[in-house]
């Protein structure tokens, strides 16, 4: 890539990203190259997805909402069915990070679970490989302390995805049935920020909280400390298909959406560097889970295809072709189409394991439409 292209690319960076980035330049000019030439891969009509890696689904958390639920080894004993799909290994990862190299994708997010529960985290990163793409770890912050953020740090993890659901201490703790978890949470943003690491706080958006003060408060704290504050919004799937009274309705969308005017406070649907994607499913990001599968969204429980069975590319190419998920579209799919969210529930409720095989969910003969 040119340098005329890199600073074209850099025209809606705000003065703090460019600073970063250059910092990037210095000690990994690959991935700094790789992220500048997102903007370029897009206007050709080229996706970079995120790749979000859920090699375990270990966690030392029980959260109310969680989405992937459903997913870990506690569910699958409750309902006394074993997952026999091959376990994804370290040897799967580096062939993932290769494919995503020649790709040109530069983006990956170890979550989970808990990744920081994972014993060959290290390996992880390792097989990612920290000098071809950029490695963000999600974290509850339990185990988040001063050495270990210095540790992330030290073996290649670049960013810190830090999630805290509410700034009163006791409600933060009940969502996440987890005494202590604020603190730790709070000790966790500090320790991030000693260490260098960038950090983004995530926090979950349930129905009509978006209008609270304790959500107008976190948005102020996150805009006066310089940290950027994610919002998921709930959604019906994981443990939130127990709590319908959570999944937002439009109108918290569009509040959130005026306070991103304000504050640092975005969503996945937020445009970016220029860039708009609205719903990001498969053009701006995808899980793989624990058993190879490629899901085009955290929160779309139907897999676009195993990665033992089919190329990362093509699976990719797949996605982009299906009717709900390559076009543009305003809207999170997930958590406003109420349509497909019918549909969703519908089609995954019948499957004790989870995601949904592809060609019995999305296919290219599309016969989600017609189950």
């Amino acid at each position: 890539m040119s340098n005329t292209a890199l600073l074209e690319s850099e025209k809606n960076l705000t003065e703090t990203e460019r600073k970063k980035r250059g910092d990037l330049m210095k000690r990994k000019p690959y991935v700094a190259k790789k992220l500048a030439n997102i903007s370029a891969m897009e206007a050709r009509g080229q996706v970079s997805p995120i790749i979000r890696l859920e090699k375990s689904y270990l966690c030392n958390f029980q959260c109310t909402h969680c989405s992937a639920e459903y997913y870990m080894d506690r569910h699958l004993n409750k309902t006394k069915v074993t997952d026999d799909r091959t376990k994804m290994t370290l040897d799967d990862v580096r062939e993932l990070s290769r494919q995503a190299d020649e790709l040109g994708l530069a983006r990956f997010v170890i979550t989970g679970g808990e990744p920081l529960v994972m014993r060959d985290f290290d390996e992880v990163v390792a097989a990612i490989d920290p000098d071809k793409h950029y490695i963000i770890s999600d974290t509850n912050g339990w185990f988040l302390d001063d050495a270990k953020a210095k540790h992330l740090k030290s073996i290649g993890v670049e960013k810190i995805q830090l999630s805290l659901d509410s700034m009163i201490e006791e409600d933060h703790d009940a969502f996440r049935n987890k005494p202590g978890s604020y603190k730790r949470a709070m000790r966790a943003l500090d320790a991030a920020l000693n260490a260098d690491l960038n950090i983004i706080l995530s926090t979950v958006l349930v129905r009509g909280r978006a209008n609270t003060k304790e959500f107008l408060d976190f948005c102020q704290f996150c805009t006066d400390k310089g940290v950027g504050l994610y919002v998921s919004y709930a959604k019906p799937t994981g443990s939130c298909t127990e709590h319908p009274e959570f999944v937002i309705t439009k109108e918290d969308a569009d509040i959130l959406r005026e306070l991103e005017k304000e504050y640092s406070v975005f969503s996945h649907m937020t445009p970016s560097y220029g860039s708009y994607k609205g719903c990001i499913t498969v053009k701006g990001i995808i899980t793989v889970t624990s058993t190879n599968e490629v899901t085009p969204c955290p929160y779309i429980d139907m897999s676009i295809g195993n990665l033992r069975q089919t190329p990362l590319k093509e699976i990719l190419e797949r996605g982009m072709r299906n009717p709900w998920l390559g076009p543009h579209r305003p809207d999170c799919l997930i958590g406003e189409d109420q349509q497909f969210i019918d549909l969703h529930t519908r089609i995954t409720s019948q499957y004790k394991t989870l995601p949904v095989p592809w060609g019995e969910g999305f296919s290219d003969s599309n016969t989600l439409f017609d189950k």
